[in-house]
């Protein structure tokens, strides 16, 4: 009668055993797939965030050229190539905000990539040399408060 119970108590330990190892390996598992989800969504928002810094200085850029080019011959080609650039590169800024929009994580975040897009729009509507530099700066000073917010986005 020992011998079974003995037997008993040695099947009964290795199921439980089991049974306990299946549920921390289960809860690791867990754990493994939340934590490289999260370092998925931390590595896609670092590549939103700085796409659509990329594509924002780009647009300050081809905004600036586009104003210089309109103001020195409003009908040459080169302002119309310049003016047909700042299009290009504004599509490319409004994606890669769209981009920003769909995996940022606050409101906040969002409205100060937004601020950014439209004072960079607004650029060529500067009256002369001094209110574009300033619009400039605005625009510049609009990104990099995008970019800090963004950067405890990532952390």
């Amino acid at each position: 009668m020992d011998g079974v119970l003995s037997a008993l108590i040695a099947i009964v330990g290795t199921l439980l055993g089991s049974t306990v190892t299946h549920a921390f390996q289960r809860n690791a598992s867990a754990h493994d797939r939340v934590f490289a989800a999260q370092q998925q969504l931390r590595s896609d928002r670092m590549t939103v965030y700085s796409d659509f810094a990329g594509a924002l200085t780009e647009f300050r850029r081809g905004q600036q050229d586009r104003w210089h080019r309109r103001n020195e011959d409003p009908d040459s080609s080169v302002s119309f190539e310049a003016r047909t650039e700042a299009y290009r590169l504004r599509g490319i800024a409004l994606h890669a905000l769209f981009r920003v929009q769909l995996i940022s994580s606050t409101q906040r975040l969002i409205d100060a990539a937004q601020d950014a897009y439209d004072l960079t729009s607004a650029m060529p509507k500067a009256a002369d040399r001094a209110e574009l530099s300033a619009r400039g700066a605005q625009a510049r000073e609009a990104l990099e408060q995008f970019i800090k917010l963004a950067a405890s986005d990532v952390q």
